[in-house]
């Protein structure tokens, strides 16, 4: 369960940062980084972090945790925040 959990991690702040270089930043320098771009930017995170994760990790993950999506989408947050600092 460590090691899924550990990779889990790892993939979320790997896509936050990912998120943030390729989407995030050139909006927040154009002053176009809303609350809809937000939104857009963690659809992108969470999309992408689900497209790494495979069936089998997916399901073991969802043992371990109970809801994947919710999981994932409170590391996402958390992932954000600590980026942020």
């Amino acid at each position: 369960m460590d090691k899924y959990l550990s990779m889990l991690t790892e993939t979320i702040t790997s896509c936050v940062i990912a998120t943030n270089q390729t989407y995030v930043e050139a909006l927040k320098k154009e002053g176009k980084f809303d609350l809809e771009a937000q939104k857009v930017a963690f659809e992108k995170t969470k999309n992408a972090v689900l497209g790494v994760l495979t069936a089998e990790s997916q399901r073991y993950l969802t043992a371990a945790v109970g809801d994947l999506n919710l999981y994932i989408s409170q590391q996402i947050e958390a992932a954000v925040n600590v980026e942020k600092l």
